[in-house]
C-alpha cells in the first residue's frame, strides 16, 4: 500500500519487543485513510530513525503495511488496545 503524506512529528522509540524499531513519527496523510470503518487523518509509522525523513513538516510517500499493534507512549506506558500502525518498507520524500 502506499501512502503520501506529511510528517508532523517525530520522535525516539523504545520498545522492548522490538529492538530494530527506535523511532515513531506520525504522518497526516493527504486524502485519509479508511480502517475498519473509521477515517484515519493521522497514522504511527514506526521504523528505524534512518529510514524516516529528519525534518518535521517533510512531504514523503511510504509504501508498506497497516498492522494493529500497542505500542509504547510517550510516557512510558503500552497503550491498552491495539492501533493501527503504518510499518514502512520504503519512504521516499516527496518535493
Amino acid at each position: 500500500m502506499k501512502i503520501t503524506g506529511k510528517i508532523v512529528r517525530k520522535r525516539a522509540y523504545f520498545d522492548t519487543d522490538d529492538r530494530t524499531i527506535n523511532c515513531i513519527a506520525f504522518l497526516e496523510i493527504d486524502d485519509g485513510l479508511l480502517v475498519n470503518g473509521d477515517k484515519i487523518k493521522i497514522i504511527p509509522v514506526l521504523g528505524e530513525d534512518s529510514l524516516i525523513p529528519q525534518a518535521s513538516g517533510e512531504n514523503v510517500e511510504i509504501e508498506g503495511e497497516i498492522v494493529f499493534k500497542q505500542i509504547v507512549t510517550s510516557s512510558g506506558k503500552r497503550n491498552s488496545s491495539p492501533i493501527p500502525i503504518l510499518q514502512p518498507t520504503r519512504i521516499h520524500q516527496v518535493s
